[in-house]
């Protein structure tokens, strides 16, 4: 399930952004990014990743907002999000978990979320049925 899932990166700076894509197509991840609101919204519409990450510190909308509507809509609220933002208050993590983010990792270094997006994808294997 690990190899070659859709990674949809929703993260405005760009340097970050490069950071997290080698880090990720190094595991072996197909990395969509998308800089604003409007880019994550697009490449939804396109096709659905396996996992979203998503910066609750957009620029253009509050991140928390986003995370609520994506949980909100049926054809998204099955995607697991996983919150990169920097320095996150135990509080904010709290509402982000309590919002339906599958997880959270504090901004820095790109191989936690890497080694964070590959327990979420095992754990959603796991509860696959083998038919």
């Amino acid at each position: 399930m690990t190899a070659g899932a859709r990674i949809l990166v929703a993260e405005a700076d760009e340097k970050l952004q490069a950071r997290l894509k080698r880090a990720l197509e190094r595991d072996g991840y197909a990395v969509v990014q998308a800089f604003s609101i409007a880019e994550l919204y697009r490449e939804l519409a396109l096709s659905r990743p396996e996992v979203i990450v998503l910066d609750v510190a957009l620029p253009d909308v509050d991140g928390r907002d986003v995370l609520a509507a994506l949980k909100r809509d049926p054809k998204t609220s099955e995607i697991p999000v996983v919150v990169w933002s920097g320095g996150l208050a135990d509080s904010e993590r709290r509402i982000a978990l309590e919002l339906g983010a599958e997880d959270y990792v504090e901004q820095g270094d790109p191989m936690a979320l890497v080694n964070k997006i590959a327990r979420v994808l095992l754990r959603l294997s796991e509860k696959i049925p083998l038919s």
